[in-house]
């Protein structure tokens, strides 16, 4: 369990200067505010609680279990760093992990509590956010105890260089210890004032410990304060003469950079896009995942600066997961940060990727080791071997271009966006005018290696889409034609090559040799809203989709559990992946079923409690809630999934930057009676909405600081709902229904001028679904109820669903109309004309998960 705390106080190792002006306390009042509002506790620590504490040239990480290890890119420092307690008069330290009780989260630093029979310690774990370095800090209330300190030093290059012939030696003017190697190149040093005892590291034979031992002795400074102690490691410059240089200058500068690193994410908390909604759950994922983007952005020495795929413990020789550079990785993060109006950073990401596109090719590459800058990192087989990239680069490129209105990137960047298009070209075959993955290279499926699949053929359409906007953002109407003519091309050779009319359901891919691969995969969303299949048979995919053959409690599975294929503990067929879901759930809201949308994306925010809090993992097991064995407990584009499907379609916002617009489409839960987003920022004009909702309104507040922008106002409102009107500054202004099988929507055009705009839609009748998520605890199934459409005939309301029967089978209705009578569901009245539902079994058979498809309908008349 979890809590959020929002106590003013701050962080004990933070110390200010002792004369400061009155507006410089209430900054930094401020910003610890904001730092004590962000912060997350638990005291389920256990062996497998993950840490990792994020600077942008180094990071701490770790489980209790194994230890921390320390990254000063493109170095690990050291690894195994374990601590024990030595009382007063005692002759054997105490293992620190029997004592650990409690782990405090905040964006700049992690603190974790060990409680002893009579003392307590403080262990503050911080790096700053430009020096390659950490400091780890203890603090000791009670009775006095000495802190024994074990560590690997490692100062070794990341997976797969190395440097060899490391030497540790104990230096007595830092003191501490200095890890060199034979060239004298690189060093670094862990060091420490309070140190009072140490391992000497003589070369003898008769030494067989691996590790290395020291004790510190916290000390109390000032009288009544905690006794403290710190320890400091730093990577020294490349060819640096003096050993303890670095060191000095974070013991020098540590409250400054602690400052500054509060600072910084007060900072980003106050500019990013800022959604606030009644669910405290759903505002702190949202508010985490814009952090974790931020921590993902690394800076290597002699590669750049780039967002790295994640972060986890290191596996086989040093190879952290996944703290190396993906631009694939980079690319999802990229469009998470476009959601988030972060366009300085999205572009800084882009530049990274073009920075190493192949220069021959115009391939996108795919991976960069952090110690890629000081090997021959083109001599091994992970640079450029995914076809797919190149696909989504073009993609995200137009995106970039069109939200942020930036049209000359697409010009300065042309011979880029032109290479790229050029080798996309390259792998579509003239027989189906669709991309074949060549034998030495992969697509998305890195697993079966599919000579094509789906998902690549999908991106094909989208790429030729995405060129020909650029192409005519940057001035070259004559390749507009040929990638237009592409992509119609593309999207016929589609519908007949991947439809599968014996299971009514879509085919992956074939194999080389040409045979079609059918497994129940989840695929991609995109070749739904491309609208490329028939509406019947996008239907067929959607409610298939939206099953508990692909749908848990805790997100969606990658195979469904009727295929033949389906392996619940596999990596790739059948776990549950936070990306695949949030990538499902922003599909149901772009095709308007939004009562399921909103239900899968939902069970995501469980994620953020599992392990590093305010984090995703990777992947999770598709039978029982619980991660999958290889799943990376920080995962980068888990978090950008999250929220880049919240902001296109939760909040339906779509920044058209280049025609300095907005669309703001909102599928709002009916239970929500408020909705707020900050930070809107176009190139000329920043925007605030307040969006207020009850049974027959919905008000929206615009705030413009800039110059004045063109507001399309979609608001979601009940299923039929009539007696539509809608008034912006008591002035009657067109409203516009936008009428779907699932989901209703009022069409309205706001001019907003500089200042406050005040518009809202009236409506009478109408029905909204909504459901509550269940609770789910580590180990369990799935076993709530999993709608898979909603249709309103008239004023009978038809519901399909699965139902377990050991689950709870409820939803909710919220209508001003009359209830009636129901067939296949006991319907209870509740408060403000909401109903609860609760759906009968059929007489069925279970599917593999236990669930079976039942048919309600609720017959509803006038008031």
């Amino acid at each position: 369990m979890y809590l959020i705390s929002f106590l003013m106080c701050t962080l004990a190792v933070i110390s200010c200067p002792a004369q400061q002006s009155s507006s410089d306390q209430q900054s930094n009042s401020d910003q610890h505010s904001v730092s004590d509002q962000l912060m997350l506790t638990t005291d389920s620590v256990g062996p497998r609680r993950f840490v990792a504490v994020h600077g942008r040239r180094s990071a701490i990480m770790g489980y209790p279990e194994t230890g921390l290890e320390v990254w000063a890119y493109p170095f690990q420092i050291l690894s195994n760093y374990q601590i024990g307690f030595l009382p007063q008069g005692a002759t054997t330290a105490s293992d620190g992990r029997r004592f650990l009780r409690r782990i405090i989260y905040r964006p700049e630093a992690i603190t974790r509590i060990y409680i002893g029979s009579d003392y307590i310690v403080r262990e503050t774990l911080f790096t700053p956010l430009d020096e390659p370095g950490a400091i780890l800090r203890y603090e000791v209330e009670g009775k006095p105890v000495d802190i024994q300190i074990h560590f690997t030093p490692v100062l070794n290059l990341m997976w797969p260089g190395a440097i060899g012939g490391q030497f540790a030696e104990w230096n007595s003017d830092l003191p501490g210890y200095v890890l060199s190697e034979p060239t004298q190149e690189f060093s670094a040093s862990i060091a420490s004032s309070e140190i009072v005892a140490h391992d000497t590291t003589v070369n003898s034979a008769l030494r067989t410990a691996t590790g290395v031992l020291f004790s510190i002795r916290p000390v109390a400074k000032v009288s009544g304060a905690p006794a403290a102690a710190t320890i400091y490691v730093a990577l020294e410059p490349e060819h640096s003469k003096d050993s303890s240089a670095a060191v000095r200058s974070l013991s020098s500068h540590r409250d400054d950079m602690e400052t500054q690193a509060v600072k910084h994410y007060a900072e980003l908390q106050q500019t990013a896009l800022r959604i606030r909604t009644p669910d405290e759950d759903v505002n702190r994922a949202l508010e985490w995942a814009e952090v974790a983007l931020d921590q993902a952005w690394v800076c290597n020495p002699q590669l750049g600066c780039g967002i790295v795929a994640g972060y986890g413990p290191s596996r086989d020789a040093r190879r952290p997961q996944y703290d190396w550079f993906f631009a694939g990785d980079g690319l999802v993060a990229a469009n998470a940060l476009l959601s988030a109006g972060e366009y300085s950073r999205a572009r800084e990401e882009l530049q990274f990727i073009v920075k190493y596109q192949d220069p021959k090719t115009g391939m996108i590459w795919h991976e960069l080791s952090q110690s890629a800058g000081l090997i021959d990192w083109k001599k091994y087989p992970y640079m450029y071997v995914h076809v797919d990239i190149s696909f989504d680069y073009l993609n995200t490129v137009a995106r970039y271009v069109e939200l942020s209105g930036d049209t000359a990137f697409a010009s300065d960047h042309w011979s880029s966006i032109a290479a790229a298009y050029k080798y996309c070209q390259t792998v579509i075959q003239a027989s189906d005018h669709l991309p074949h993955i060549p034998a030495d290279k992969e697509g998305g499926d890195e697993q079966d290696r599919p000579g094509d699949d789906l998902s690549l053929s999908s991106s094909w359409v989208a790429a030729t889409n995405s060129f020909a906007e650029l192409a005519a953002v940057a001035a070259h109407p004559e390749l507009v034609d040929d990638a237009s003519k592409a992509n119609q091309l593309a999207r016929v050779a589609i519908a007949t090559r991947y439809w599968d009319s014996e299971h009514q359901f879509w085919i992956e891919g074939h194999t080389r040799s040409g045979k079609p691969i059918f497994g129940w995969r989840k695929g991609p969303g995109q070749a739904i809203v491309q609208n490329i299949f028939s509406p019947e048979e996008n239907d067929e995919l959607l409610n298939e989709i939206a099953s508990s053959d692909f749908q848990t409690d805790w997100g969606t599975r990658s195979v469904a559990a009727r295929s033949a294929i389906y392996d619940p503990d596999s990596y790739g067929k059948g776990s549950v992946w936070a990306l695949g879901t949030s990538e499902t759930a922003a599909t149901f809201w772009q095709e308007h079923r939004p009562t399921i949308a909103y239900a899968i994306w939902s069970a995501l925010r469980r994620w953020n409690a599992l392990d590093s809090l305010g984090h995703l993992h990777e992947v999770m097991a598709g039978n029982y809630y619980h991660e999958e064995t290889e799943s990376v407990p920080e995962q980068t584009w888990s978090s950008a999934g999250v929220l880049d499907a919240a902001v296109v379609g939760l909040l339906g916002l779509d920044v058209q930057g280049a025609q300095n617009g907005v669309v703001f489409a909102p599928h709002i839960p009916a239970d929500w009676d408020h909705t707020s987003i900050e930070n809107i920022r176009l190139p000329r004009s920043t925007l605030a909405f307040t969006l207020s909702q009850d049974m027959n309104e919905i008000d929206l507040y615009i705030r413009n600081d800039g110059a004045p922008v063109k507001v399309m106002f979609e608001p979601q409102i009940p299923i039929g709902a009539d007696g539509i009107e809608a008034k912006c500054e008591d002035r009657s202004v067109p409203a516009h229904p936008e009428l779907f099988p699932e989901d209703e929507h009022v069409k309205v055009e706001i001019g907003a001028q500089s200042g406050t705009t005040h518009c809202y839609v009236r409506f009478a009748g109408g029905v909204s679904v909504f459901m509550k998520q269940p609770a789910l605890q580590l180990g369990d199934t799935s076993t709530a109820i999993k709608i898979t459409n909603i249709r309103l005939q008239n004023h009978n309301l038809l519901i399909n669903a699965d139902v377990n029967a050991s689950g709870s089978p409820i939803f909710f209705i919220q209508t001003q109309w009359k209830f009636v009578k129901a067939e296949g569901a006991s319907v209870s009245p509740l408060s403000n004309h909401c109903y609860e539902v609760m759906m009968q079994t059929s007489s069925a058979s279970t599917n593999s998960p236990g669930f079976v498809r039942s048919h309600a309908e609720i017959e509803l008349g006038e008031k």
